[in-house]
């Protein structure tokens, strides 16, 4: 009997990290949606979906609505320094060339393409977005030496 609540133990305490780890990727930016975290961990919808029930995080689902409310005790907390590490990157990216749409860009720095946009939006780098036209209009101060 004592083999089995062990093994209880063990299987919750790994549940609840993966709640954790959600809440922090969460937090991070990295997660937005349900289909953020299946495609990028490959666990299913539905234990995805429990996991963000039981950890109260507001992710969003296929209808566009969060599976909990978002309150102040459970809305992101993104941590600014990072944020701002994850901006340069996609700036270096952009400005060098190695990726200049917003699709490339998540494919490169493993992020939502709505995440990428919204951090070039902030930052005023004119990536191009799937139809072509760029998220930010082109100026002289964000004008890559490339055009």
């Amino acid at each position: 009997m004592k083999e089995l609540s062990n093994l209880a133990i063990s299987s919750n305490e790994k549940r609840e990290q993966r709640i954790m780890l959600l809440r922090a990727k969460y937090n991070d930016e990295k997660y937005n949606t349900v289909e953020d975290v299946v495609n990028d961990t490959g666990y299913t919808d539905k234990t995805v979906r429990k996991w963000a029930i039981d950890g109260n995080i507001p992710l969003i689902d296929t209808n566009n609505q969060t599976i909990v409310p978002i309150t102040f005790e459970n809305k992101r907390v993104i941590n600014m320094h990072k944020r701002q590490e994850h901006i340069n990157q996609l700036r270096k990216l952009f400005y060098s060339k190695q990726a200049i749409t917003s699709k490339s860009c998540a494919k490169k720095m493993r992020y939502p393409e709505k995440t990428i946009i919204k951090w070039a939006f902030l930052d005023k780098i004119p990536l191009l977005l799937p139809n072509g036209k760029p998220v930010v209009p082109l100026t002289e101060e964000n004008k890559p030496d490339w055009i």
